[in-house]
């Protein structure tokens, strides 16, 4: 989950109040070459096949097919902070950001092309409303006069066809057809009471989301049906991990750490050596489960989320995505840009 550790300025050149002072809209100013890119905060990653691509602030997307040790930069045609990616396989990938942008790649991630924005994800509502609710269209209507100004957080690929994308304030929205068009969840916009949903995970068919207030929620993959799990403690969760065994692990601020091995019906305290706050976790190509914080520093189980103990990358700082590698280690992400946890360290 990105948005915990994004830096401030970030934040504020992605605003639509920023945009509106003569200056270029962030929707639509392409982002900058740059040979810092992937050095700078970086906020979330995945695999395109044997590739690695990790996306950041103002529009930076890089890609390495060196297991990590070179980068290069994508064509992106935004310059917002993009805070979540997935790829449904080698060549197609969905990123998403702040201002409500959801980008697209058919290449394995060198070049990108934006689908969906704010704009038109507060359209897309009203026109919900309009057909379903009709009393709630002045809420919506609410959200068209804000702008463009409400980030998605997370993207999880089904398919090919099939992607969901969720959010601050509890925004969800999911297409079938590719990216073609998106349909939001009055469902999870009505349920989550507005509380922002930081990670969405798949799990038996089901989304599970984590978010604000130590919100726990299980929804269908349509956005439909969606059913609570309970708030274990009163604080934000920005992790999900679904263990290879099943298991749920859920994590947040101060080192909290739940588990549950019933699809979520119940959740059991997992005490963790730390009161920094976890921000992303893994399952590990060995069966471990890797969990990383804002510190930098890892946590490692083998027992199934039971237990952790601590483990240390090749460069610590605040990390904001984490990835397994085939070889038994992870790459992370964060602020500085990219770190490694080697296999040897995590044993």
């Amino acid at each position: 989950m990105a948005a915990a550790v994004a830096p401030a300025s970030a934040e504020q050149a992605d605003s639509p109040q920023v945009a509106s002072r003569n200056v270029p809209d962030t929707l639509d100013q392409p982002a900058a070459r740059s040979s810092l890119a992937s050095r700078s905060m970086l906020s979330a990653l995945a695999t395109a096949g044997e590739r690695i691509v990790a996306v950041g602030v103002r529009g930076h997307i890089v890609y390495s097919d060196d297991r990590g040790q070179s980068w290069q930069q994508a064509s992106v045609p935004v310059s917002v902070t993009l805070t979540g990616v997935c790829f449904a396989d080698a060549q197609t990938g969905w990123a998403v950001g702040h201002r409500g942008v959801i980008l697209k790649t058919v290449d394995g991630g060198q070049n990108w092309s934006k689908q969906f924005d704010g704009l038109r994800a507060a359209t897309a509502i009203v026109q919900a409303r309009e057909l379903e609710n009709p009393e709630r269209v002045h809420d919506a209507r609410r959200l068209e006069s804000e702008g463009a100004d409400k980030p998605f957080l997370d993207v999880q690929c089904l398919d090919r066809q099939q992607v969901v994308a969720v959010g601050a304030f509890g925004l969800g929205f999911a297409t079938r057809d590719g990216g073609n068009s998106w349909t939001p969840s009055l469902a999870l916009l009505d349920g989550t009471e507005q509380r922002h949903v930081n990670v969405a995970r798949l799990l038996d068919g089901k989304l599970y989301l984590a978010g604000e207030l130590g919100m726990l929620l299980r929804l269908g993959s349509d956005l439909q049906q969606l059913e609570s799990l309970g708030e274990p403690y009163a604080g934000s969760f920005f992790g999900l991990v679904v263990s290879r065994q099943g298991s749920l692990l859920a994590f947040g601020l101060r080192g909290n750490l739940f588990r549950s091995t019933d699809a979520g019906a119940s959740w059991q305290q997992v005490e963790l050596a730390s009161s920094q706050s976890l921000t992303a976790g893994v399952n590990l190509s060995d069966g471990g489960i890797l969990l990383v914080d804002e510190s930098g520093a890892g946590w490692l189980s083998l027992d199934d989320g039971q237990s952790f103990k601590s483990v240390k990358p090749t460069a610590q700082f605040p990390f904001a995505g984490l990835l397994a590698t085939a070889e038994g280690g992870g790459v992370a992400v964060g602020v500085n840009g990219i770190s490694f946890f080697e296999p040897g360290a995590l044993r």
